[in-house]
């Protein structure tokens, strides 16, 4: 009997520390007392030289009460050739945050260039599992079949990151059984943790359009059964977008603005159960 005890206790180690295995934990929700979330979004940054020195500004002074920051995408404009110098670049820029800071990817930097798949090989070099570079509590979870996806609870609100793109549908096929993806790991979350949650936040690249659709159509079906607050927050159209434009009018759509006009949007999420959540842009431009 006590030969078994060291055996098991080593297979315990083992698991807990395999990154393998690690992939098929569940996350559990935040032990943090439900209250507001604040973090903070950009996008599209940066894409002229003057950029390069204003969003480094821009990461130093997020405030404090920041539990993370997301940026959605586009780290460079399409006519920027999509060389390794600018993955480099933004991740040195990102890396000296002081909060976590997650990243989605953007066509601009992976589907619109020259060589999708040597671009896709250098965000993934740079920006796959981009958060873990900090110490951080945050129960991150991620797709097993597409780790870029991830996932976590914070107070009780839903965070879901997606590659979800616009740009250049560079193969039809990838492009539908990534969006097929992107449905099944929202599913996965909602069942997970839907009715423990008071709100979702649906993080993405796309400005939605008709390619889109595959998503777009059967996640208005899931969010009409959710029935709770969801944010759907994208960047991809550069300009500040407030409105409702799904069937399922519990979806709020925020595109954020483009990072040369406006610094990191600030998001709080609050327990709210018909209007959780609240936006300043801090540009002195109302926030709707």
């Amino acid at each position: 009997m006590s030969s078994k005890i060291p055996f098991l206790g080593l297979l315990l180690l083992l698991m807990i520390g395999s990154p393998v295995l690690g992939q098929d934990l569940q996350p559990e929700l935040d032990d943090q007392v439900a209250g507001p979330v604040t973090f903070y979004v950009m996008g599209d940054v940066p894409y002229k030289p003057a950029e390069d020195e204003q969003l480094p500004q821009q990461i130093a002074e997020i405030p404090e009460d920041a539990a993370f920051v997301v940026h959605l995408g586009d780290i460079k404009t399409g006519k920027t050739p999509c060389d390794e110098a600018v993955y480099k670049k933004v991740f040195g820029m990102l890396r000296k945050s002081l909060q976590p800071v997650f990243i989605i990817p953007g066509d601009n930097e992976w589907n619109d260039c020259s060589n999708p798949e040597q671009a896709w090989q250098l965000w993934k070099k740079y920006f796959m599992r981009f958060d873990r570079r900090w110490q951080h509590t945050l129960p991150v979870f991620r797709q097993l079949e597409r780790e870029e996806n991830f996932s976590f609870v914070k107070g009780d609100v839903l965070f879901i990151g997606l590659n979800l793109v616009g740009g250049r549908v560079q193969d039809a096929a990838e492009w539908k059984a990534r969006h097929a993806d992107d449905l099944a790991w929202v599913r996965h979350n909602l069942r997970r943790f839907g009715k423990e949650v008071s709100s979702l936040v649906l993080m993405g690249h796309a400005k939605p359009a008709p390619n889109h659709d595959d998503f777009f159509e059967p996640f208005t079906q899931d969010a009409l059964k959710f029935q709770k607050p969801i944010l759907y927050i994208h960047g991809d159209g550069h300009v500040w977008i407030y409105d409702r434009p799904y069937a399922a009018k519990n979806i709020l759509r925020v595109q954020v603005d483009q990072g040369g006009i406006a610094p990191p949007l600030k998001v709080t999420v609050t327990p709210d159960k018909t209007n959780p959540f609240q936006f300043d842009r801090r540009n002195g431009k109302p926030a709707k």
